[in-house]
């Protein structure tokens, strides 16, 4: 078994997981994403205290909760409209999990990519997590707006970062709203002004909500 995988399994079990769970994590991509988060931000806290992977966690969420991913409902979602509506879904609740790993652990890109590789997810992780997960990366000697404009290449990274930039604007999971942090937010607002300018990933999400409204009554 890779190395990795293995501490992230001894790591799981040791914290009450059962085995059955262990064999859905390591068969499903987003359930294996999730474990490799929750065993790389295991010592990590947010600023405001909170366990680290609560932040990456909301992020996955948010991005269900705007695309009608219901969690166990494999008929809650249409790939192909979309895919019509632009709206990406391969690949971006894996990176939302993933995506401060690199950045804020010692995990690494070829250790995520070991263990997609090993359990079968090779052509999956390479069409769409390797680019965007690298691009989401913040290399912290590139300037914030180079790093924005490198995330701007690619829309899975894209969205997800616009679930980070949201999840770090909520005012009251600061530790302090002063100077230093409203001139933050403003930044933040800013960027994600940018993003969707670019994708109309909300208005492009609202489009594809209606029309997969209307196409679910007309098939009931």
């Amino acid at each position: 078994m890779n190395e990795l995988l293995k501490k992230i399994h001894e790591y799981q079990l040791a914290n009450g997981a059962k085995e059955e769970e262990l064999s859905s994590m390591d068969s499903h991509s987003v359930y294996l994403a999730m474990g490799i988060a929750d065993y790389a931000h295991r010592s990590q806290r947010r600023e405001n205290g909170e366990p680290y992977m609560a932040h990456p966690l909301r992020c996955l969420e948010r991005y269900r909760r705007m695309v009608g991913i219901v969690e166990g409902d494999p008929f809650c979602i249409d790939g192909d409209l979309m895919a019509k509506h632009h709206v990406p879904f391969e690949g971006v609740q894996e990176v939302c999990l993933l995506h401060d790993v690199i950045e804020d652990t010692e995990v690494t890109p070829e250790d995520i990519k070991g263990i997609f590789y090993d359990l079968g997810f090779k052509t999956y992780f390479d069409l769409y997590i390797d680019r965007p997960l690298r691009l989401i990366t913040h290399d912290k000697e590139v300037p914030y707006d180079n790093y924005i404009a490198l995330v701007l290449e690619n829309p899975i990274a894209s969205i997800v970062k616009m679930m980070d930039l949201q999840d770090n604007l909520i005012v009251l999971d600061l530790v302090a709203l002063n100077d230093y942090a409203y001139k933050r937010a403003l930044g933040y607002l800013q960027y994600l002004y940018l993003i969707n300018s670019k994708y109309q990933f909300i208005e492009n999400i609202q489009s594809y909500l209606s029309e997969y409204r209307e196409s679910s009554q007309l098939v009931l």
